[in-house]
């Protein structure tokens, strides 16, 4: 009798015994499930918010800083070029520094350098998102395009427009130049390919947008019609490349340039529907400083 009950009492230990480890791998399971379901995934938002961003807050992602400045300039007048360096206490006096931009390129100057190498080009189509920022006229490019530039990546993020162009060769001054800006995904340097408009042919890219350009400060487009800023590329894509700057406040020098020597053509009507928005909004071109400008061939 004495044997049955011990054996009983044996089998109720082991059944609380396992009652109690249910409990506790239960408990701890619904605490593991309850930590998953608070943590936050870890997501990459590096380029993320890239898009649309003004050249400004691009130096401002490189240097690591909060915001831009609420500071103003101009193209002439008190707020002009020859006064940017201290329009904004300290936050734009690299616009005095020894590697600004854009400079005079004088083609006997330039050194061949045939190691560069070429640009390579992988640009997908974009919707069209078009802003007036006050200083320019914008085309905020979809994520997902590329160039290789001197073999580095870079993503392809706006290009925007100058009347008459920042870059100049041999003192000669184009009508118009684009600027297309591109940032180095891990650094977050910028590659900006610059490229000439000369009067000529009607432009059809420049010509199917002409009248949706948004003509004052905050005016904005945006269409879901695509287009390829390549159809905007002229045949041969030579270069012209140097260390330099923005070519806006705060002018910081986290810029790799690439003149494309040849131009293309846009008709007078949109050279002067460009000008009748943007004015001359050019920076004068600056001393190189004993800075080399290099070419291919």
């Amino acid at each position: 009798m004495k044997t049955t009950k011990l054996r009983i009492h044996r089998v109720h230990l082991k059944g609380s015994i396992l009652v109690v480890f249910c409990i506790i791998l239960l408990s701890i399971l619904t605490s593991c499930e309850g930590e998953e379901t608070i943590q936050e995934p870890i997501v990459d938002n590096t380029n993320s918010n890239t898009r649309g961003v003004s050249e400004m807050e691009l130096a401002n992602i490189y240097y690591g800083k909060s915001s831009s400045t609420d500071c103003n300039f101009e193209y002439e007048g008190l707020e002009g070029p020859e006064f940017w360096a201290n329009l904004c206490g300290d936050e734009w006096v690299d616009c005095g520094g020894n590697a600004q931009s854009p400079i005079n390129i004088i083609t006997s100057a330039v050194t061949e350098d045939g190691s560069i190498n070429n640009i390579n080009i992988n640009y997908g189509e974009s919707t069209t998102d078009i802003i007036n920022n006050g200083h320019t006229v914008q085309f905020n490019y979809d994520m997902g395009s590329y160039a290789s530039l001197d073999n580095i990546n870079y993503d392809l993020l706006q290009f925007h427009f100058h009347t008459g162009s920042e870059h100049t060769v041999n003192g000669k001054r184009y009508p118009m130049e684009m600027h297309l800006v591109h940032q180095d995904p891990i650094t977050k340097l910028l590659g900006v390919v610059g490229v000439f408009f000369e009067e000529g042919e009607e432009n059809d890219v420049l010509e199917e947008y002409l009248d949706d350009l948004p003509e004052q400060k905050g005016d904005h487009f945006t269409n879901t019609s695509t287009f390829k800023v390549e159809d905007l590329l002229p045949g041969d894509m030579d270069f012209y490349t140097y260390g330099g700057s923005l070519t806006t406040p705060g002018c910081s020098e986290i810029v790799t340039w690439f003149v494309v020597k040849e131009s293309i053509t846009a008709s007078t009507e949109q050279l002067e529907k460009f000008e009748s928005i943007m004015h001359k909004n050019y920076r004068p071109t600056q001393d190189l400083n004993g800075r080399i400008v290099k070419t291919k061939s």
